[in-house]
């Protein structure tokens, strides 16, 4: 028997942010007799947004300042310890500091993943294509981020790799008894709730969600809104709530943190509503429709890619709160329209974004790398340096 794949995932945070639980999720359904994981932290654990049983170990790597050099060195160190066959980055936090750690390490094989927003700036925009070129592949969770960086960074390299996010179905799935759980925890008896889950950041714009709900509960008095999130940059909050007080809507909206049982809370929602700016491949838009609930959300990124407009949910532009408010109103009055749109999203999940469809993409790429290079592996392990101990 063969011995299995050694796999480093470098992330900065590891908390409730979907990207992160994306890759939690992903890594804790590998088969485990082919892959040995582990997911080194940069930054912040949230000890909330992890599961008991999880198949993987965490290595905390706390970065003692920002921009650190010596970061690259533990992390070759750490990576030549551990003897890693694969070390696979996440985004810009990551990108320099994991590729050239696993260059000098001698990692024969290094991946690159991009989830939704790229980083901008002179030297961002120089850098990031010319490292990106350097990695065995480039994932990205859309065709849209795909295009994207071809639009804004002339990146046409062979080495990207699109494949989607999953959503697990042994877990989000509908159920009266969550439902019940929901409206009876949050106090909702027979309101009809648009829900969102996302942090609360500028990214995710809930204020358009927000006037968006104020022009739709004029017309449905019952209408309530509840955002489960946590912040993730200050004064967001504030602002919100700022901005439900001018609107006269306070006693119609709840906040709830966000929670290791959000499957329970998606089943609370008569809708479920995203109006993010800007967006990779949406896990909790995956999770509602694998839930049954019915999708609006803005027509952005890797979005239109999961939401078919009119069969499996609606979109609507960007900062359109009148066009967010018209959706929800033809949801309020078309129950028949609404189960369509859920029984057909159900579907949806079904043939294209199970988790274990996901899982087995990114074992057939790992699979498919490393022979390339595997031949020269016991050769590179030798020539990387000797002199980097694990915590120097």
């Amino acid at each position: 028997m063969m011995a299995p794949i050694r796999l480093a995932h470098v992330i900065y945070d590891l908390g409730f942010a979907g990207k992160e639980q994306g890759i939690i999720k992903v890594v804790n359904q590998m088969d485990p007799e082919r892959f040995k994981v582990d997911v080194i932290v940069l930054n912040r654990i949230d000890e909330n947004a992890l599961s008991p049983d999880l198949n993987f170990d965490i290595v905390p790597l706390q970065k003692e300042r920002a921009n650190d050099p010596k970061l690259i060195f533990r992390l070759a160190a750490l990576f030549r310890q551990k003897q890693y066959d694969i070390v696979y980055t996440h985004s810009w936090n990551t990108l320099l500091e994991g590729y050239l750690g696993a260059k000098i390490a001698g990692v024969p094989i290094r991946v690159h993943g991009e989830h939704g927003t790229f980083e901008h700036s002179k030297v961002k925009n120089i850098l990031q294509p010319r490292v990106w070129a350097r990695f065995d592949a480039i994932t990205v969770v859309a065709d849209a981020l795909r295009q994207k960086m071809i639009q804004e960074f002339q990146y046409k390299h062979p080495n990207v790799v699109v494949i989607h996010n999953g959503v697990d179905r042994s877990r989000f799935f509908p159920s009266d008894d969550y439902r019940t759980d929901c409206r009876k925890r949050l106090s909702l008896n027979d309101e009809f709730v648009i829900g969102t889950v996302g942090r609360l950041h500028p990214v995710k714009d809930h204020f358009t969600l927000i006037r968006g709900f104020a022009q739709f509960s004029q017309k449905v008095p019952n209408a309530r809104l509840v955002i489960v999130g946590k912040e993730t940059q200050r004064g967001v909050y504030q602002q919100c709530l700022d901005l439900i007080h001018d609107l006269q809507i306070s006693d119609r909206v709840l906040f709830v943190p966000p929670s290791r049982d959000v499957e329970k809370i998606y089943n609370g929602f008569d809708v479920f509503c995203l109006s993010s700016i800007s967006e990779g491949c949406s896990n909790v838009i995956l999770e509602a429709m694998a839930c049954g609930v019915p999708v609006v959300a803005t027509r952005t990124g890797g979005t239109p890619e999961l939401v078919d407009h009119g069969k499996t949910g609606l979109l609507f532009e960007v900062h359109d709160a009148a066009g967010l408010a018209s959706h929800l109103e033809r949801l309020h009055q078309d129950g028949a329209f609404r189960f369509a749109l859920q029984k057909n999203g159900l579907q949806s999940i079904a043939e294209r974004f199970s988790l274990k469809r996901t899982v087995e993409k990114y074992e057939q790429l790992y699979e498919t790398l490393l022979p390339r290079k595997s031949s020269k592996k016991r050769r590179m392990w030798k020539a990387a340096s000797a002199r980097f101990e694990y915590g120097s």
